[in-house]
């Protein structure tokens, strides 16, 4: 894998496979930060229909910096959920 990622050039666009083989972490767990439910790492996504890319250069900047991750954004108002109302009926 080394060998290869030198060449690689810091503007292609990588898989969510080839991102998580960088980085040692699990398909799954980038699967879930790009679907909002775990910290991303603030790397570029392209989505094309279904396929997901990520940009390189920025995965490999991200590294380098210490690989501080971006919270996923915080649920907006509108409906509650199923538990949030039962916890209000028994308090109430």
């Amino acid at each position: 894998m080394p060998g290869e990622l030198k060449e690689m050039t810091k503007k292609q666009l990588i898989t969510v496979d080839q991102a998580a083989e960088i980085t040692s972490m699990s398909v799954a767990w980038w699967r879930q930060a790009l679907a909002g439910n775990k910290p991303m790492p603030p790397v570029r996504v392209i989505r094309i229909g279904k396929a997901v890319r990520l940009h390189l250069g920025d995965l490999l900047s991200w590294i380098d910096k210490g690989g501080k991750m971006i919270d996923p954004p915080r649920r907006g108002p509108g409906r509650p959920r199923k538990t949030e109302v039962m916890v209000k009926r028994r308090t109430t």
